[in-house]
């Protein structure tokens, strides 16, 4: 008889991994709200909230990972997907943790998908910027210029843009 204590565990994992992936969805919204503001300081903190969200994923995944390993052991199922796992679980758990993954398939899906969103807007107006600055001033192309004004030669430093811009 297959022990609960490994499904609940797995379960448990499961809800929190998709509790932390929706926190994460919110936090990539709001940062690619922040950038269409250009907002610069709320984009600054949704960052951080961004990162610390993104390790806390990192740990609640690893949880999950090790639950669904140890389930997979005793179910001696360890080279096959996760549902030929559920079909060795009994019924009503075996509904219970298909549902889960594909809320879990599905939550990921919608972070690729925002992070992807953003990543576009962010390109497409790096893109865009750039060629109206080449149009506006095609002899100052592939030139950098410090703050008084002056072109400086191109270094490894770090750039510091304008945020009007």
């Amino acid at each position: 008889m297959l022990s609960l204590v490994y499904v609940g565990a797995l379960v448990a994992a499961m809800e929190n991994e998709i509790a932390c992936l929706e926190a994460y969805v919110e936090g990539q919204k709001a940062f690619a709200q922040a950038l269409k503001d250009r907002d610069w300081p709320i984009l600054q903190s949704t960052m951080d909230k961004l990162e610390t969200l993104s390790r806390d994923l990192a740990s609640v995944e690893e949880v999950r990972a090790g639950a669904e390993a140890m389930l997979k052991a005793e179910t001696e199922c360890m080279e096959q997907g996760f549902y030929r796992l559920a079909l060795k679980v009994q019924e009503p758990e075996r509904t219970s943790l298909t549902d889960l993954y594909r809320r879990l398939k599905i939550a990921a899906m919608r972070a690729k998908f925002e992070n992807g969103a953003s990543g576009d807007y962010a390109e497409g107006s790096r893109v865009m910027l750039g060629a109206v600055l080449e149009e506006l001033f095609p002899e100052k192309k592939g030139r950098i210029y410090g703050r008084s004004g002056h072109a400086v030669p191109a270094g490894h430093d770090a750039l510091l843009l304008n945020t009007a811009l």
